[in-house]
């Protein structure tokens, strides 16, 4: 079942929008036209992805700066701490559509 989660033009602004669905955080972005949607979350440590920076369709988390890919929830850098690596699962992702202007999520 899809959700309203925004209007476009609010993402449209920021490239990132932090919004809360059903009681779920969830963090929209905008990636080459397209919205996105994944948990709000970092599966490393919980950081809030939205805190986070949004580059080349990456999000990376604030806390230790893993990378998540927006569009498949993929690991693409794991967290780190000066040099050690640690251990970090994907991102959980959502289909994510535009209808008339207005973005809506499904669970």
């Amino acid at each position: 079942m899809f959700y309203f989660a925004a209007d476009m033009h609010q993402l449209e602004k920021e490239n990132k929008l932090r919004v809360v669905i059903e009681e779920r955080p969830i963090l929209l972005t905008l990636f080459e036209g397209k919205a996105y949607a994944m948990t709000d979350k970092c599966p490393h440590m919980g950081g809030t992805l939205s805190k986070g920076t949004l580059v080349n369709g990456k999000v990376i988390c604030p806390l230790h700066h893993a990378q998540f890919d927006v569009k498949t929830g993929e690991v693409d850098e794991k967290a780190h701490i000066l040099f050690l690596h640690l251990p970090t699962k994907k991102v959980t992702t959502y289909p994510a559509k535009v209808e008339k202007g207005k973005i809506y999520v499904d669970f």
